[in-house]
């Protein structure tokens, strides 16, 4: 009788045990971060800068970033994905899920790769895109409610879903 508790008891330990390592898909930890929305509508401007200031590296396809932009005259979200994006410094529509008029689109508007060439998101290393103003105008005096408006930036990482950064900009 005590065989058979010791064969169950090493069977039931076996598979819960090998259970949990499954279930065990910790989050990247990525300890400080940085943001910054620099509104306005030259080229340069309305762009959102992420910088991996420290923690664990990020493979970027493992990268979802929501852009949810709200105020009086707008109320829409875009959810970055499949990044990389197969085209040199520009978004294409298959890496953009919602609004895909969110987001800038124009070659030279975002930079979505480390610095190094390598897909990885790394401390010092920043990913920017730029937010289309003719969805969202952040631009001062452009319309009367821009102070009004506001950018909340959600990084996820889609292997554990666990949130990387977070943060509401506001002109």
């Amino acid at each position: 009788m005590v065989a058979i508790a010791v064969i169950l008891a090493a069977t039931i330990a076996t598979f819960v045990l090998g259970f949990a390592e499954d279930v065990d898909n910790p989050a990247p930890s990525v300890g400080q971060t940085s943001g910054e929305f620099v509104a306005g509508g030259d080229r340069d401007q309305q762009v959102v800068r992420i910088t991996h200031v420290a923690g664990d590296s990020v493979a970027v396809e493992n990268i979802e970033i929501i852009v949810r932009a709200s105020g009086p005259s707008v109320d829409t979200e875009a959810r970055l994905v499949d990044l990389p994006s197969t085209a040199s410094s520009k978004l294409l529509n298959e890496n953009i899920d919602g609004n895909d008029d969110l987001i800038d689109q124009r070659s030279g508007s975002t930079k979505l790769i480390a610095d190094d060439g390598t897909d990885v998101w790394s401390a010092g290393e920043t990913i920017e895109f730029r937010v289309n103003s003719g969805t969202a105008d952040f631009r001062d005096g452009e319309t009367p409610a821009a102070n009004e408006l506001e950018v909340d930036i959600v990084y996820v990482d889609s292997e554990s879903s666990a949130t990387l950064f977070e943060e509401t900009f506001r002109p």
